[in-house]
């Protein structure tokens, strides 16, 4: 246990150097965002915290903005965790992805454990005693009628912050993640949005509502595309399976093993390495010669690439995942990472969104029968009666405020509650 030891005192000491050193940062960063912000006098202003650890909550953190900004909201994106705690933001950064490759035992045992009532209770205490003030001044500078958050730890501080009444405009927490986490929710949160009915039964601690979005992606997952011509443009076959492997924005967890397996099944394996450019380097220089593998780094042609596979082979079941769905490409979780990558998979097939591949035969007996047509890989259903995320927050504050205002247009939210304040502290 001397590794496990030795990252937790990390944690520790991260958090508790943040909240000496950082203190200073945080006023100066805050006097920085504060010049380059002007307060909409018209529009709901909504504030959506995010964080910079993966890429998934950021990506969702920006198409919410999207969506809120066509329904008429003025949107500020913030990386709040690294606000609240840097230290402890760029320590998530770098331990993340190293227990991951090098110690996945370690990251299982601390997402099982931390799902447990009185550890949850136990990191909700800690990470508040840290966070809670530097998160309450910047939502009394910036002047919020609504405050999203995109990332658990900041959730939990929101959801504090509610239930203390140090936050008195609505919270809502955004869930991309099938499998629901006991962290990744919190008491005194408002609103939780999650992706499927099965991830709201996993809702636990939640006391305000919890209701079913829509895949939250850009609208490019959306679009139509002509298949025969995309699959031209990549150089695909028309009559060859294409399987897309895509190991996320940090390209994690046992990615070269899943290429060999997906290989070995006789059909073309394109394989999206995101900003893991040792890893893409690597792996071209394995399947050097080999046409049926093509090795991809960073890329915004995700869209396309999706329309033009006939499956997606992930380990994570994160934002990729619901990319897929958007798009209904059919979904194989294979090797899934440990931890939520685990847990994803159990609740995305029960969901009925992907089939959790357990063993190279069972991947290989799928991928064969699916590449010689006698299997048909039904596409991902989207859960019947959910909503786009931007709509289902808008529509819940109208209906919560009294008002008549739906989705169509730009719902008036209470504005200036926090502006009232300020005047009466300069009057």
């Amino acid at each position: 246990m001397l590794v496990s030891e030795w990252l937790l005192i990390g944690a520790a000491g991260a958090l508790a150097a943040g909240s000496v050193t950082g203190r200073r940062r945080r006023t100066s960063r805050l006097q920085r965002i504060l010049r380059s912000f002007h307060y909409p006098q018209r529009r709901p202003h909504v504030v959506v915290l995010s964080a910079s650890i993966g890429g998934g909550h950021n990506a969702a953190a920006t198409v919410l903005r999207e969506e809120l900004e066509t329904r008429g909201c003025h949107v500020t994106v913030l990386d709040g965790f690294a606000y609240a705690t840097p230290l402890l933001s760029r320590y998530f950064q770098w331990s993340y992805p190293v227990q991951l490759r090098y110690a996945p035992w370690l990251y299982d045992w601390q997402f099982r454990s931390s799902h447990l009532r009185s550890w949850t209770r136990l990191w909700r205490r800690l990470y508040n005693g840290f966070a809670a003030d530097a998160l309450e001044r910047l939502l009394e500078a910036l002047e919020p009628d609504l405050v999203v958050s995109t990332y658990p730890l900041v959730t939990q501080v929101l959801g504090t912050l509610r239930l203390e009444g140090r936050l008195r405009v609505p919270a809502v927490a955004v869930i991309t993640d099938y499998g629901v986490h006991r962290l990744w929710t919190a008491p005194g949160i408002d609103l939780h949005l999650v992706p499927s009915s099965v991830s709201a039964g996993q809702v636990e601690d939640a006391t305000g509502l919890v209701q079913v979005m829509q895949p939250l992606v850009r609208q490019a997952f959306r679009e139509p595309v002509d298949r025969t011509r995309v699959r031209a443009r990549f150089g695909f076959a028309p009559e060859e399976f294409v399987a897309l492997v895509v190991a996320g924005a940090w390209g994690i967890g046992r990615v070269e093993t899943i290429v060999r397996d997906v290989a070995a099944c006789g059909v073309r394996t394109v394989v999206v390495c995101g900003r893991n450019e040792t890893l893409a380097n690597r792996l071209r220089r394995d399947y050097a010669g080999h046409d049926a593998v093509q090795v991809i780094g960073w890329t915004d042609e995700i869209p396309e690439l999706m329309a033009a596979a006939d499956c997606l082979v992930q380990n994570a079941g994160g934002l990729t995942c619901l990319e897929a769905i958007a798009r209904r490409l059919p979904i194989l979780l294979y090797r899934p990472i440990a931890g939520h990558g685990v847990f994803n998979a159990a609740t995305m097939e029960r969901a009925g969104v992907a089939r959790w591949m357990r063993t190279p035969e069972e991947l290989r007996a799928v991928l064969g029968a699916a590449a010689s047509g006698q299997l048909q890989l039904p596409p991902p259903r989207i859960e019947h009666g959910a909503v786009p995320a931007a709509e289902a927050i808008l529509s819940w504050v109208a209906d919560r405020s009294g008002g008549d205002e739906r989705s169509g247009g730009p719902v008036r939210l209470p504005v200036g509650a926090g502006r009232d304040r300020r005047d009466r502290r300069d009057a």
